[in-house]
């Protein structure tokens, strides 16, 4: 835990300095500190004698499909379940794995969620800025992130890759 949080507060700040500086890629940053946040966790998990039963999906609002009339934010209960976006899928595999899923707005939303639930594992998804900002803000806690995929952009209709949450839940099952 003492290097994951040395690489996210002091290593990712100063990486992150010079990506800037020398006007490099600032997402491939972020996106190798992901993957070292990831395997710092996935570390931890596998040397636990009992495996994370309180999981939290914590999914963007983004990945709601954008003409969608039923807001789902906070309350994924009023996914009319579609099929236009992934929420649907998501809401099928909160249940395969009795785990809880939530939508956030955003960090604030985000941060509520996770004090209300207190989960033992959260699997995040989330743009770069966006994930490595709860990565920081979630040191303490075992926490996957999978970014999200941007067809459309930033913050419209993105997706998520569900066999990579499939699959990271199935591990937690063996």
């Amino acid at each position: 835990m003492i290097i994951k949080k040395f690489c996210l507060k002091v290593l990712y700040p100063i990486f992150s300095f010079f990506y800037k500086l020398l006007k490099l890629d600032k997402d491939r940053c972020i996106k190798f500190f992901v993957e070292l946040n990831n395997r710092f966790t996935f570390r931890k998990i596998s040397k636990l004698k009992d495996k994370p039963k309180k999981i939290l999906l914590l999914m963007p609002h983004c990945l709601q499909f954008s003409d969608c009339e039923y807001r789902i934010t906070g309350k994924v209960i009023k996914c009319k379940m579609c099929g236009k976006c992934e929420i649907k899928d998501l809401m099928e595999i909160s249940k395969r794995y009795n785990v809880k899923l939530s939508v956030a707005t955003g960090g604030t939303m985000a941060r509520n969620i996770i004090k209300n639930f207190n989960p033992q594992l959260i699997i995040a998804t989330a743009c770069e800025r966006d994930l490595i900002s709860g990565l920081i803000d979630t040191i303490n806690l075992p926490v996957i992130g999978i970014l999200n995929e941007r067809p459309y952009g930033p913050c419209l209709d993105t997706r998520v890759d569900l066999e990579k949450i499939t699959s990271i839940l199935e591990s937690l099952q063996r």
